[in-house]
């Protein structure tokens, strides 16, 4: 389904507040967001929504669980250290950072408190994300009747942010 079909004006993501900074600081306040039509995870309804893995809410709820619990084996934090990496990775080899930047943001992914990877969620207008979506394949997603999307360069102009407590 693409986000012309879907009916629900929204789309919400979680991000942390690291990736945020990151993001504004050195990919020009553009944004990478694996993203939802459904706020919340209903995996019991008839009408499958999205899993618990990728219910922007329960992500959420996991990091903020792992910072203020003081995890040291906290999963949703590594990832997104990874993830970071990762989106460096790949715009090194775009040629969108230099080395350094490249190098700057790996020690910094490494280097960061647990406090840093605060969640942010973000909130989304469906119609202003359409040119910079891409439908997440059945294979990659957290289960294969969710609707899931990607937002690829998006401009924080178009979606808001919101701490929850």
């Amino acid at each position: 389904m693409t986000l012309n079909d879907i009916k629900h004006p929204i789309l919400y993501s979680t991000m942390t507040t690291l990736a945020y900074n990151i993001n504004k600081k050195y990919f020009e306040d553009k944004h990478y967001l694996w993203c939802t039509p459904y706020f919340g995870s209903d995996y019991q309804s008839p009408h499958f929504t999205v899993p618990p893995s990728s219910s922007p809410i329960e992500i959420y709820n996991t990091f903020k669980k792992e910072i203020e619990g003081a995890d040291l084996h906290n999963t949703k934090i590594r990832l997104n250290r990874k993830g970071i990496r990762k989106g460096a990775d790949t715009m090194l080899a775009l040629g969108k950072i230099s080395q350094e930047a490249y190098d700057e943001i790996i020690t910094i992914s490494k280097r960061a408190t647990n406090e840093q990877f605060r969640p942010l969620l973000c909130v989304i207008s469906r119609i202003e994300a359409v040119p910079y979506y891409k439908k997440v394949d059945v294979k990659d997603r957290a289960n294969p009747l969710s609707h899931e999307y990607i937002l690829s360069n998006l401009p924080h102009s178009v979606f808001d942010i919101i701490k929850i407590g």
